[in-house]
Parts: structure tokens; C-alpha cells; sequence
């Protein structure tokens, strides 16, 4: 994997996940990035990202790739974050019977066999 994602799933980690914020026009974006893909300022602002989000969408993966040979079926979730950043990742402690789209989950990561941190995402206790 990229050194940038290693360093963005670390940040899940310890909790200390950035978005990147332009301050010419408001659009945010995930590191890693030099510019902003809204308008092309070059002058980006690391702003906190949230550890909860909402999902925007979700599937049930069947057939995947052989990285993922034998961990079939999971579910996949589009969560926003926050306004203008949204992140995939795999579901856990839940199926997509038993979400909706709306559901607040919580972001994570998850070690893999291969040293690789996977994102995750967990239903989000009710507050």
C-alpha cells in the first residue's frame, strides 16, 4: 500500500483522522493532496474528521478479488463523513440486512494478514 494510506489509517487509529479543507472555496477532500479538485488553489487546510458518519449506500460483495478470497460474503458501506467527504469500507458487527441507509456508524480499522490496515466501519451506539 501507499505510504499515504498507511499514514491515514494510523490516524484512524490513534483518532487523529484529517480532512483537507480549501480555504478559496470550502470543498473538502481526503489527504493525500496538492491541490483542490473543486478549483485548483494549492493552499489545502488540515481540518478534523469526524469518527462517526452516516451511510450513503451499501452493498453485499459475493465475488471479489483473490485478496479477499474467502472472506465472502461482506457488506461494503459509502459513509459521509462529513459534508464532501465520504469513505468506503467493509461493515462489521452488522449485515446489510440489518442496516439502512441513514444508520450512523462509527470508523475504524482493521489489521489484516498481509500487514495492510483495512477501513471499517461499526454500527454506532445510539447517544
Amino acid at each position: 500500500m501507499p505510504a499515504w494510506f498507511d499514514e491515514f489509517t494510523a490516524a484512524i487509529d490513534s483518532d487523529d483522522q484529517e480532512c483537507l479543507v480549501c480555504p478559496a472555496c470550502g470543498d473538502r477532500t481526503l489527504p493525500p493532496r496538492q491541490f483542490c479538485p473543486a478549483c485548483g488553489a494549492t493552499e489545502l487546510t488540515p481540518e478534523p474528521l469526524p469518527g462517526r458518519g452516516e451511510i450513503v449506500s451499501y452493498t453485499e460483495i459475493s465475488v471479489t478479488t483473490p485478496k479477499f478470497h474467502g472472506e465472502t460474503p461482506y457488506t461494503v458501506v459509502l459513509v459521509e463523513l462529513v459534508e464532501g467527504v465520504q469513505l468506503t469500507g467493509q461493515l462489521r458487527e452488522a449485515t446489510d440486512d440489518e442496516i439502512e441507509i441513514g444508520d450512523e456508524v462509527r470508523l475504524d480499522t482493521e489489521p489484516r494478514d498481509d500487514g495492510v490496515a483495512l477501513v471499517t466501519f461499526h454500527p454506532a451506539p445510539e447517544s
